[in-house]
């Protein structure tokens, strides 16, 4: 079993989330400020999905694929799904550094 794949998608978890914070967080506190309503739409998680979608696209990384060797027709939903993990897996990553490693 080749765990590539998986240690790419936990490693583009982790950038997705930290680029997340580092160049969306500070925008969208500010204009939360302007507009109380966009804090709680909770943008960031948004975001997070559409980094995570292009990190896979740009590592051309499907986990489907890679665990079953299903291949879906058309290839890029594949894509686009491993993607959404990813950008969903960087909420967990940076809850488990709260957490468990006291990171802020």
């Amino acid at each position: 079993m080749n765990l590539t794949p998986y240690l790419v998608a936990l490693a583009l978890a982790f950038m997705a989330e930290s680029m997340t914070e580092y160049v969306f967080a500070s925008w969208i506190d500010w204009l939360a400020k302007k507009h109380p309503a966009v804090k709680e739409a909770q943008p960031l998680k948004y975001v997070a999905l559409v980094v995570g979608v292009a990190f896979a696209f740009a590592y051309s990384l499907d986990l489907i694929a890679a665990m079953l060797g299903a291949v879906p027709n058309p290839p890029w939903v594949g894509v686009v799904l491993t993607g959404l993990a990813v950008g969903r897996g960087a909420n967990y990553v940076h809850d488990f550094a709260k957490t468990y490693l006291g990171l802020q």
